[in-house]
């Protein structure tokens, strides 16, 4: 067994009290690493007090994740940050400081070491599998809702398996998942089926679409547009790799305007085929893998700034 996965398993074994933390605005990886590390520890240790916290993703967190639990005033407990790069993102930061023991799991490029114990490998497809490699390393019970909730994350984050981060360990993890004979057709279903309004939507960004020479596909979508579509702008990302299929495309971007804030107004989410975008994702106030990467804007001439910049990279 790793070094660090049996100190993982000393901590677990030592405090009464757990809780786990994950990155704001949560996808598949954050919500799936989140409960399925909980689960496993609810499985094998039923006497702990497990707590999973941060705001539940509105959209697509209700399908396939339970409800976040509440905010808890806890003496003494062991802290979990998982699919975390640095401490500002991390939802529910306020427990770093007081917590008595963390543990940092993450496959993000590192840029904020903090924690007792840091397992992080940016060449991970997603942090669940470096939990569930651990998980299994510790031969003990890896049920079907745990494996569920794995499964989800590590599909989410390898894009189905596509994106270049994807490797045998990634395989050999969902091979043992996969005994637990969980229902990965459900996780697809839930994942990924739309229904018949998506199409207007979907024919809407095909209309605005811009593709530049070089084949960086963007289109931009601001609040006013949001409200007529009958949408809100957590909704969008779920239509990022609309322009993944194309041979010409080799870039991918979506611009969504967030009026809440108070700065940067302008979320963006890139992605890529064979071309690593995350470099320029960092120059504009993000960051992220290779092939897929958020940054934020404060206004359309930053935007077209960074389309120039990732054009370049072609």
């Amino acid at each position: 067994m790793n070094k660090l996965y049996k100190q993982v398993l000393k901590a677990i074994k030592k405090y009464d009290n757990i809780v786990i933390l994950r990155h704001e605005v949560p996808d598949f990886d954050a919500s799936g690493s989140q409960f399925g590390l909980a689960t496993w520890i609810k499985d094998n240790f039923p006497n702990k007090n497990v707590y999973c916290l941060g705001k539940t993703h509105k959209f697509f967190s209700p399908k396939l994740y339970p409800a976040t639990d509440e905010n808890v005033n806890l003496d003494k407990y062991l802290l979990f940050v998982v699919d975390v790069a640095n401490r500002p993102r991390t939802d529910g930061k306020e427990y770093i400081d007081n917590a008595d023991f963390i543990i940092k799991i993450d496959h993000h490029p590192l840029c904020d070491e903090f924690g007792d114990i840091a397992i992080v490998d940016e060449h991970a497809a997603a942090a669940a599998e470096l939990i569930g490699d651990m998980l299994i390393s510790f031969k003990k019970k890896i049920s079907k809702e745990c494996a569920y909730y794995l499964y989800s994350a590590i599909v989410g984050d390898s894009g189905r398996f596509q994106y270049s981060d994807t490797n045998p360990r990634t395989f050999n993890v969902v091979s043992k998942l996969f005994e637990t004979k969980f229902n990965f057709q459900e996780i697809y279903d839930k994942m990924y089926l739309k229904s018949i309004e998506d199409i207007k939507i979907i024919n809407y960004l095909y209309s605005i679409v811009k593709i530049t020479d070089k084949g960086v596909a963007y289109y931009m979508v601001d609040d006013e547009k949001l409200k007529e579509l009958g949408i809100e702008r957590e909704q969008v990302k779920a239509y990022v790799n609309l322009f993944s299929g194309f041979e010409e495309i080799y870039i991918w971007v979506q611009f969504s305007e967030d009026v809440n804030a108070t700065e940067l107004k302008w979320r963006v989410s890139i992605r890529s085929r064979g071309v690593k975008i995350n470099d320029v994702a960092s120059r504009h106030n993000g960051g992220g893998h290779d092939n897929a990467s958020g940054a934020r804007c404060e206004d359309e001439q930053e935007m077209l700034q960074l389309i120039k910049e990732l054009d370049e990279l072609l």
